[in-house]
């Protein structure tokens, strides 16, 4: 009897470091070392077919070069988890692994699923997939578009002046067209009532809404401590001893921040509970970041109430 062979239940962790081309893989227990196949369809098809029961990919997010191949994993009935890539090189030094090639990184990954086990993650319906494309989309554009406004005022030569306004009107025709496709995506009835309830809360528009669907759909299912640690809104202590310093957050998606700031911002004028809010940090002497920081997480707080409770209702 081969006391070495992988049973059903057992899991067996399997690192893959994803680049535009390549997948580096390690942890197959048919192969000795790590290798290498194509970030293709064809590729995954490849990886699909060699993991054995009870596999548990683990990757990085690597700015989308990962996606398709996710999907791929998930749609297969695969375990796999996506990691941002910060906790994976904490582990890594912490593990005294300094080094760093794409066969290295896979083993990296490998080890991190064994040794902290993460939850695998869960395919996201459709009408969700096709809404954080959009908004990713739009975020790109956004920030293009901001870019040639800045880059505007900077240039002097007639041609280029007509040349860049040109490609900051087109930039903006994109953006309102992918505001329609947002608009009609919102409009899915697994997504319409959600949506609704989001944009209760004044300075939540149809943007904001679409944002917090598609980078947390955690929303509404989490407990607020938790929803705002995923938002990097959750302060972190730094205290020794008797010395007890500033809170700072950390980590946490971007986008829902991103968004959630330029709400805050415009909730502290228009909102009254937020404005007093707002500015009683003020007098307490709070800057302005650490009040519109708190603004943000208050906000992120009640939105999580609202998606979990359908009898919640916000205060006039």
């Amino acid at each position: 009897m081969n006391t070495h062979s992988t049973s059903a239940a057992e899991v067996v962790h399997v690192g893959v470091d994803v680049c535009a081309e390549w997948l580096d893989i390690h942890g197959i227990p048919s192969k000795k070392k790590a290798f290498r196949l194509a970030n293709t369809t064809a590729g995954h098809r490849k990886l699909i077919a060699m993991l054995p029961p009870g596999a548990h990919v683990i990757l990085e997010a690597t700015g989308g070069y990962e996606q398709a191949l996710w999907l791929a994993l998930l749609r297969a009935g695969k375990a796999v988890s996506k990691l941002n890539p910060a906790r994976v090189r904490h582990f890594a030094k912490a593990s005294m692994k300094l080094a760093k090639t794409d066969a290295i990184d896979a083993a990296v990954l490998a080890a991190f699923g064994a040794a902290l086990k993460p939850q695998p993650d869960t395919l996201p319906p459709d009408w969700e997939l096709e809404l954080s494309s959009l908004v990713g989309r739009r975020e790109q554009l956004v920030t293009a578009r901001a870019i040639q406004k800045t880059q505007l005022l900077q240039l002097s030569h007639p041609q280029i002046i007509t040349q860049a306004k040109v490609l900051i009107k087109a930039l903006s025709r994109q953006i309102a067209q992918l505001d329609k496709l947002i608009k009609t995506a919102l409009d899915h009835q697994d997504a319409r009532e959600k949506a609704a309830r989001l944009q209760q809360m004044n300075g939540i528009a149809q943007v904001a809404a679409a944002t917090l669907m598609a980078e947390l759909p955690e929303l509404g299912s989490l407990d607020d401590s938790r929803i705002a640690s995923l938002a990097g809104l959750a302060p972190h202590p730094y205290d020794s001893g008797p010395m007890r310093g500033q809170r700072h957050i950390q980590g946490g998606r971007k986008k829902v921040r991103r968004v959630l700031y330029m709400a805050a911002v415009r909730c502290v004028s228009i909102n009254p509970i937020l404005k007093t809010f707002y500015q009683g940090l003020l007098k307490r002497g709070k800057p302005f970041k650490v009040a519109i920081t708190a603004v943000m997480r208050k906000m992120l707080c009640v939105l999580n109430r609202l998606i979990a409770d359908p009898k919640f209702q916000l205060a006039n």
